[in-house]
């Protein structure tokens, strides 16, 4: 018997697949649609302008330009970003520039914004959520700085860190949810999924 999916999630994000694993959602993987526009910045840098507006027209471009295998099934896609005093940290280049990126969060307080699309292609219908939080991060001593960096753990990700990461214990979160900062907040998932008529 063939399983009814809840949506397709268009990301490549391990997190992210997580959180629904978690959340007891059915899904399954599509391609996400391209990120940025043609010729823009990639994703190791900071692109210019208001970070919580770059998450949403991200989301928006890798939800809308999947390519799902079921048009009548929800294609959900995310993007996340963190924003330093209205300034987006994008993802390290290398240890060094991580290291630089976790410095300028010491002792200061700072944003994660992410954006949640779902359309349902069959239909053209589309809608987005963006949930935020706070995170403050601590000064942690230099021993601990380079446990974390040695981890790799901060690979590939925004601000150089995830919260959930068990090689650091100098993030705290101050306001919002922990997996709004993770990548995915499910509660924003669960809405959208109720305005497109499907109950989970």
């Amino acid at each position: 018997m063939s399983v009814t999916l809840d949506l397709y999630l268009a990301s490549t994000s391990p997190r992210r697949r997580d959180l629904l694993l978690a959340a007891g959602l059915r899904f399954a993987l599509c391609e996400p649609g391209p990120e940025y526009e043609t010729g823009a910045i990639g994703e190791h840098d900071s692109e210019a302008g208001d970070p919580a507006a770059h998450a949403v027209a991200r989301a928006r471009r890798k939800g809308l330009g999947a390519r799902p295998p079921l048009p009548t099934v929800p294609v959900l896609a995310v993007d996340t970003v963190v924003d330093l005093d209205g300034k987006e940290l994008g993802k390290p280049r290398d240890r060094g520039g991580a290291e630089r990126m976790l410095r300028s969060l010491f002792g200061r307080c700072h944003r994660v914004h992410t954006a949640h699309s779902l359309s349902l292609p069959a239909i053209g219908w589309h809608a987005e959520r963006l949930a935020s939080a706070t995170v403050y991060c601590e000064a942690p001593p230099d021993a601990e700085l380079r446990r974390y960096l040695d981890s790799d753990q901060w690979l590939g990700k925004a601000g150089s860190y995830g919260l959930q990461d068990p090689a650091q214990s100098f993030l705290v979160l101050q306001d919002g949810a922990f997996d709004t900062v993770v990548g995915l907040h499910v509660a924003a998932v669960r809405e959208l999924l109720a305005a497109a008529g499907r109950r989970q």
